[in-house]
Formats: C-alpha cells, structure tokens, sequence
C-alpha cells in the first residue's frame, strides 16, 4: 500500500509542471547531493551542494542551496542523490549562474535502509527553468514526506 502511495506521488509530481517541448529546450543536468536530516513532521530544511553541467559543453557551475518540504515529513534520511535535466524557456541566456533563485514544486519520497524519491520543481530567474527528475533519487535512512516543496540555489561560496 504504502509503495503504491509513493508511486502515485511521485506520477503526480511529474505530471505538476506541464512542460511543452515547443516551449523548452535542455540547457543541461543538475546533480544536488545533501548529507541529510530529520523531518519535523511537517516541515524539514536540508542543505544542498549542487553541480550544474551545461548540455553544450563548457565548464560547470557550482551552486549551494537548501531544499524545504512543507506537508508530511517523518523519519530521518542519510545522504540523498538528485538528478535533474535543466530545461529552459526557448531564447534564455545560458548566463555563468543562471539557475540561481527558488523553484517551487511537489515531492515525495520514502527510505527504509534505502529509499527512493521524485520531485519537479519550476521556478529559478525570472521563472525560467523547470528542473525535471532524470531518475528518481537516491537516499538513505527512514522516512517518508509528501508535499510542496522549495528549493533555493545560489553561486557556491567556495
């Protein structure tokens, strides 16, 4: 039952930002990698360090952020993967840091020892870009959260 429910959240938030091809073109994958964290059942913050590779080459940009659940969040997660393809409106600069800004979307995920999640998030400079999962991502721990979900990226301060 219980992975039935994650299936079906995960199916509702690919389908929660509408994406026309004719719209949008792949400006590159963003990996975010986060050390983990308890949920406070109904909210939870999580520090990201991020990579943007551009699709056309070039050299990639660093990026540090935080990830925020609103809605149910339980348990406790260990290291977690996300992969993103980066999609753009058609006619947007590949500026050097162009997905700084928040994004705003739905996410669900559950782990017990390993767990799985999926979320899409739109949003960065001036609602430009909408980040759509590669694969679903990866984590460790015990948990599970459902919700709305925020994420904010800025240049890394290496």
């Amino acid at each position: 039952m219980l992975k039935r429910a994650i299936i079906a959240a995960a199916l509702a938030s690919l389908l929660a930002v509408p994406v026309s091809a004719a719209n949008y073109m792949t400006l590159g994958r963003l990996v975010c990698e986060s050390q983990g964290g308890v949920g406070m059942i109904i909210s939870s913050e999580k520090a990201l360090r991020c990579t943007y590779t551009p699709a056309a080459g070039g050299p990639a940009a660093i990026y540090d952020g935080k990830i925020e659940k609103f809605g149910i969040d339980v348990g406790q997660t260990g290291k977690s993967v996300m992969i993103w393809e980066v999609l753009a409106k058609t006619g947007v600069s590949d500026a050097e840091f162009p997905l700084s800004g928040e994004y705003y979307g739905i996410g669900a995920d559950a782990s017990f020892a390993v767990g799985a999640g999926a979320k899409v998030l739109g949003g960065g400079l001036n609602k430009n870009f909408v980040l759509q999962p590669v694969n679903i991502q990866v984590q460790e721990g015990l948990n599970i959260a459902i919700g709305v979900e925020k994420m904010t990226l800025a240049p890394a301060a290496i």
